[in-house]
């Protein structure tokens, strides 16, 4: 049902692209499959919703920074955008701005092709009670977006020999329960744990609102029973990236926050990307909304390494530039990485194939939030969309398809 909610959004887009599109929206049959029994109507969780890149790990930072950015047109590395290419962006950017009038879109959004940015501009209100507009350099919290970074985290730690994929994750984890001891890395990585996802668990609004250390998030799971054996299924869950993130502490001897700026986002220049300790403080003024109404102001320190950064398109963009060059990690774990596991699932990022180009991506949707963060690495193509209003999920999906469309034809 979800994908045949995405593609009916898509081709209502394709059918009115530069005049008044407004992709499916709400919580309907397109996102069923994501929501549990347990999420109230306005209760956020972190809801389920995979890129290429060899090279060597010791050499995190990119060689040049990422291009400026400016409005709707910029000038990346090699040649000025062919006509064609600037008429697109033209194109994309009057659609964009068609929806952010009607109100059916309200965030940033970028597209970049080859090395060029085509499009980098905010549409709407980062705060609407404060007038403050949305912006490229906006802040946003970007949800499960955060679990391909995590995942990178860990890889980078692989690549060192300081964390072992087939690992136990009991070599990690203390104390760690007998029954944990068949779950390896790769495990979590790839959703086959068995663990059961504590943000569908039915008390989980009663918490979600207030502060909570990894290890309280941790106690809430981890007396429960396992779904199914290790390795034999796939079920999407938060409790993967919350033990993930532990192990990236206790592998690394720093906190998530401070490996993550260490040993990503600062080498890479993401000078706008960290870990929101959970109150909204780094985000700039930026709020979260549900059909431009306030929405639950949920405290992400519940999610941890499954949902607590924050980030900016721009800054999505250095990551993408980092892929794309192979600066992270080296070719082998970069095949591990992409490749599909049971559930099109890579280790932190969602596979598909879309005709004859792979798409490797993930979403994100929390209360106040619904993020997409995509590459079609060998068409060289990099989209990202976020949004601080929850009830867009369904809108940046299908922003997604159609940006990309009209630069894939």
């Amino acid at each position: 049902m979800r994908h045949l909610a995405r593609a009916t959004g898509l081709a209502i887009c394709l059918l009115v692209l530069l005049t008044t599109c407004s992709a499916p929206r709400g919580r309907g049959a397109a996102i069923s499959s994501f929501v549990t029994a347990a999420t109230p109507v306005l209760g956020p969780t972190v809801q389920p919703t995979v890129t290429p890149m060899s090279g060597d790990a010791a050499t995190p930072a990119l060689d040049a920074p990422a291009p400026p950015l400016a409005a709707m047109m910029a000038q990346g590395p090699g040649d000025p955008p062919p006509p064609d290419l600037r008429d697109r962006a033209a194109q994309m950017d009057a659609y964009l701005a068609g929806m952010a009038q009607q109100g059916g879109f309200n965030g940033a959004a970028l597209v970049a092709y080859r090395g060029q940015i085509l499009l980098s501009r905010g549409y709407g209100m980062a705060n609407r009670e404060q007038g403050t507009p949305i912006a490229a350099s906006t802040r946003f919290r970007l949800a499960s977006v955060t679990k391909p970074l995590t995942a990178l985290g860990v890889l980078r730690l692989a690549a060192r020999g300081q964390v072992r994929l087939d690992a136990s994750v009991c070599d990690y984890l203390d104390p760690c329960p007998e029954a944990w001891r068949p779950i390896t890395v790769s495990n979590l990585l790839h959703h086959s744990s068995g663990l059961p996802d504590y943000t569908d668990f039915a008390d989980y609004p009663n918490v979600e609102q207030l502060p909570a250390t990894p290890d309280q998030v941790v106690a809430r799971f981890r007396d429960m029973g396992l779904a199914f054996a290790p390795g034999e299924g796939y079920d999407y869950c938060n409790s993967n990236f919350v033990l993930l993130g532990l192990i990236i502490e206790r592998a690394s001897g720093r906190s998530y926050a401070d490996y993550m700026r260490g040993e990503i986002f600062a080498p890479l220049g993401m000078a706008d990307t960290g870990v929101d300790p959970g109150d909204f403080s780094p985000l700039g003024g930026t709020r979260g909304y549900n059909s431009g109404a306030p929405d639950i102001p949920v405290n992400v320190s519940n999610l941890y390494a499954a949902g607590n950064l924050y980030s900016t398109v721009e800054d999505l963009y250095k990551l993408a530039r980092a892929l794309d060059a192979g600066t992270l990690l080296p070719a082998d774990l970069t095949a591990q990485m992409t490749a599909p596991g049971l559930g099109r699932y890579g280790m932190g990022w969602m596979i598909e194939q879309r005709g004859p180009n792979r798409l490797v991506y993930h979403p994100g949707w929390i209360s106040g939030a619904s993020t997409w963060f995509g590459r079609y690495p060998d068409a060289g193509v990099t989209i990202v969309v976020l949004s601080n209003d929850y009830d867009e999920y369904n809108t940046v999906f299908a922003i997604a398809d159609t940006l990309a469309a009209q630069i894939l034809n």
